[in-house]
């Protein structure tokens, strides 16, 4: 920890404030410097979600062909699983002052971790893309309505306008970073909750809770019905490798870690999971319920109410799209330690816009989403395990020193263990995806295993069990170096001291001076 303290000695004072542009990176913030708390997540996870691009996520279930009742189940089961999987996961920031991505380092390794940074950025890039598109396609397609335009090329000029002025919106606030995103989504909550209640009904009317659904895309009710399922569980699971973004800045002297996992917990059920049922009810509403959300929201709603269409399009539809781009700044910033948060941001940021100017015109979407979700959750759940398994074993003990190593362009520490990976966790996680894709149907790929189980995609279940046996296996049978837990040792097991000795010194980098160990 001495070098961690002179660092921070060192270091010029820190800002996250309202008005200002956030200082952070994923440097470890001490105790005493965090001033967020555990409600805080309710404001993000509740206001986060009252925007198009989860919304569309409630879609999903309908657009493959499933009725309102197994959409709700669908819905229900799915954020239910994925808000259980996602909310512990807030423990890691909690205990290690940084992000997820960085404190997996102390399960999968100093450099092993960027497993998890590649997840959070890879989910976050395409969030962010659907949070631009579907805000942006009511944007313009609300203005099309009030104006009466007629003419394509004036809509498609709209629509690229409407693209890109969500996108700056949000790469501004991004920007800024946490204390603003808080702070803007915190308003979400008290303006576009009640326009949301209020077109609940509006659209009652022509709400039909004996809708059927249409052909199914699987071919047979189950295998549709677990593939929408996925959908809800992947989105809110996939904010387990950045719920740590937010919780580094909860002091543990203040608020008990409960609270920050029951608010997790209650924030990606109710708040997540409540955007996804409106994203449902609203679809059945519909003429074509099976058509592009975006599109048929903006062509179904009264006249009316294209003026508060506009407002949700735009403030809210921005909401989203600025926490996906702040979580997705912050582990690029990681894998590229020379790289600002800010200026990782902004680059990240024109990707996701030049991704929706690809694809806004192309109507597999609902296809792409549902395939996309079903193989996110079989990569991020055997993370998300391991982790967890991690944390329960050393008794959530984090050395932060030793896990800002790479981040300062050095080696050694408690994680280093072999060539900067833990093979118990990268071996358990790679096992658990490789096996987990047997057995997942995405309509596009159908692994052999889903034979068995007539299509059914199981890939999630097979995954998360693969991976806790696997690595449970390690830790019981090849045991972690002593030098790695904290006074009160392993829960499970660790190594004597005399098999590995100390661990490697933290120097500056050179991997030729590197040797592969198994510790």
């Amino acid at each position: 920890m001495d070098q961690l303290a002179h660092d921070t000695a060192a270091a010029p004072t820190k800002v996250d404030a309202v008005g200002k542009v956030e200082s952070y990176g994923i440097e470890y913030i001490p105790d005493e410097d965090r001033h967020s708390r555990p409600r805080n997540l309710l404001w993000i996870l509740f206001g986060g979600s009252m925007t198009f691009g989860i919304i569309v996520i409630g879609w999903v279930p309908v657009s493959l062909g499933l009725g309102w009742w197994a959409s709700a189940s669908a819905i229900v089961v799915g954020s239910a699983i994925g808000a259980t999987l996602m909310a512990p996961m807030s423990l890691l920031g909690l205990r290690s002052g940084s992000n997820n991505p960085v404190a997996s380092g102390a399960h999968f390794g100093a450099l092993g971790r960027m497993i998890g940074s590649a997840l959070g950025i890879t989910a976050d890039i395409v969030f962010a893309a659907l949070c631009i598109w579907a805000a942006g396609e009511v944007l313009a397609r609300s203005v099309v309505r009030i104006f009466g335009i007629e003419d394509q090329a004036t809509t498609i000029a709209l629509l690229i306008v409407a693209y890109t002025l969500v996108a700056i919106v949000m790469t501004v606030i991004a920007v800024m970073g946490h204390a603003n995103m808080v702070s803007f989504t915190k308003w979400m909550v008290p303006t576009a909750g009640p326009i949301m209640l209020l077109y609940c009904f509006v659209a009652a009317p022509n709400f039909d809770p004996n809708y059927a659904g249409g052909d199914y895309v699987l071919g047979s009710f189950w295998p549709t019905w677990i593939l929408g399922m996925l959908a809800c569980a992947g989105t809110i699971n996939s904010y387990g490798p950045y719920v740590g973004d937010w919780t580094r800045h909860i002091s543990t002297k203040k608020f008990r870690p409960r609270d920050s996992v029951g608010a997790a917990w209650i924030g990606g059920f109710f708040g997540m999971g409540g955007a996804f049922m409106f994203g449902a009810y609203t679809a059945v509403t519909f003429k074509d319920p099976i058509n592009a959300y975006a599109t048929e929201f903006a062509n179904n709603v009264p006249f009316w109410f294209l003026f508060f269409a506009l407002y949700l399009a735009f403030i809210p539809g921005t909401a989203q799209a600025v926490i996906n781009i702040y979580n997705m700044g912050l582990d690029f910033s990681s894998i590229v330690p020379g790289l600002s948060r800010v200026r990782a941001t902004v680059y990240l940021s024109i990707v996701s816009t030049v991704l929706v100017f690809i694809g806004a015109f192309y109507q597999q979407l609902s296809a792409i989403v549902s395939s996309y979700l079903a193989i996110l959750i079989v990569l991020g759940a055997p993370w998300s395990v391991i982790n967890l398994i991690g944390y329960f074993n050393n008794r959530g003990f984090y050395d932060p020193d030793s896990l800002q190593v790479y981040n300062r362009g050095q080696m050694g520490g408690r994680y280093w263990s072999s060539v900067g990976l833990n093979h118990r966790a990268v071996i358990a996680w790679l096992a658990a995806v490789c096996i987990g894709m047997l057995f997942i149907n995405t309509g596009w790929y159908a692994g052999p295993g889903t034979k068995l189980f007539e299509g059914a995609d199981i890939g999630f279940v097979v995954s998360t069990l693969v991976a806790a046996v696997v690595y449970v296996a390690f830790l019981k049978f090849n045991p972690e170096p002593a030098y790695v837990f904290g006074p009160r040792g392993a829960r499970i097991a660790s190594a004597p001291p005399e098999r590995y000795g100390d661990f490697m010194p933290i120097q500056e980098m050179d991997m030729s001076k590197v040797r592969w160990r198994l510790g």
